[in-house]
């Protein structure tokens, strides 16, 4: 089995970043489109809080897509998932008040998912019909309902956290490149570990 990577948490929930300071370089989703690993450059050196309702999570979104992990959360990622996660320091800051609310973890990070594998099938799934981008190439993506989508069986040696690679048949390109998914025995460990903090979003349920 498998689970969308979904913390529950994002910008707006128990917590709010002060937009001036939460900004992506403006070439990040060039690097997503191409399903290659973002360069840490792409993302901002500081993060400013400006609203708290409840203690900082272990894993959460600033924006839909851009994960965060506490310092807690990055071990335990390095040792289930060796090498298969970037982690990309960053500040944190906000007003005292805000920060007693948030409870800060001694440090947090972008979490750059760097696993990659092509295990969506996509021939024994509906797949959305996308717009052309100019080059002959047909485009193809997932349909939301993804208790419909299906995946191959993971092979030794593949991630138990990744993107799912393209997969390109003559002039038809399929992706689900915006997708994170993890392996069922490292999203139940991670759920263990870190309760209430992930969506149980399992895959082709």
């Amino acid at each position: 089995m498998v689970y969308k990577f979904d913390p529950i948490y994002f910008n707006g929930t128990i917590f709010h970043l002060d937009e001036e300071t939460w900004e992506m370089s403006g070439d990040w989703m060039d690097y997503e489109g191409d399903n290659l690993p973002i360069p840490a450059s792409c993302f901002p050196q500081t993060l400013t809080f400006d609203e708290a309702r409840g203690a900082l999570p272990d894993m959460f979104h600033t924006a839909r897509g851009i994960f965060m992990f506490s310092e807690r959360a990055r071990r335990f990622m390095e040792q289930r998932a060796p090498g298969e996660v970037e982690f990309i320091p960053v500040d944190v800051d906000a007003p005292p008040k805000i920060a007693a609310r948030l409870e800060f973890a001694d440090a947090y990070y972008f979490a750059n998912i760097l696993g990659r594998a092509q295990r969506l099938l996509w021939l024994e799934m509906p797949t959305e019909h996308l717009p052309s981008l100019g080059s002959g190439m047909e485009r193809f993506g997932v349909l939301p309902d993804f208790g419909a989508w299906k995946l191959r069986e993971r092979a030794a040696g593949e991630p138990l956290i990744w993107h799912d690679e393209p997969w390109i048949v003559g002039n038809r390109r399929y992706s689900g490149r915006s997708n994170v998914f993890v392996e069922d025995a490292l999203w139940r460990e991670l759920d263990a570990e870190f309760p209430d903090q992930l969506n149980a979003l399992r895959v082709g349920e």
